[in-house]
């Protein structure tokens, strides 16, 4: 087992401030909660999911959270109305693969998707290969976004 960083100073170098750092200064957890999950991840697990898990965060406010330090809006999914024509411009597997929900267009021909991980390259690419038209990025909870596409009547 590794020393606990109680002190959790690595993070002042950071140039994106990192999850753990912004969950911290938020109050959402503590240095010791933030350890546990660092020393409890499960290999290719992310640091946000372990902390739900654990039941140290909710799903909404890791959400919120993500969003903030990608500088993207939330979106309360549950609260929207998805556009069946918007969620057809991805296949329904590659969007619960993704954890990707296209939720509506922009007046400027734009696509609003809900992700869960607006950090996660693979989700980009994967993005920009089916969408041909610009993509604006909001975070939803990664449940919301599975539940979105259940409710979501198909083309």
């Amino acid at each position: 087992m590794t020393a606990a960083r109680l002190d959790h100073t690595f993070f002042d170098r950071e140039v994106r401030p990192q999850l753990g750092s912004i969950l911290l200064d938020k109050g959402f957890v503590t240095s010791e909660q933030l350890d546990r999950a660092l020393a409890e991840r499960a290999e290719g697990e992310l640091l946000g999911e372990t902390l739900v898990r654990l039941g140290f965060v909710f799903e909404e406010d890791l959400a919120r959270v993500l969003a903030e330090q990608a500088g993207v809006p939330y979106l309360n999914l549950p609260a929207v109305d998805v556009d069946r024509y918007a969620a057809a411009m991805v296949p329904r597997a590659l969007g619960e693969t993704l954890r990707a929900l296209p939720v509506r267009f922009t007046p400027e021909g734009g696509l609003v998707i809900a992700v869960a991980d607006p950090t996660d390259e693979a989700l980009m690419r994967g993005l920009a290969a089916e969408i041909k038209c610009p993509i604006i990025l909001n975070v939803a909870a990664g449940s919301c976004i599975r539940s979105g596409w259940r409710r979501t009547p198909q083309v």
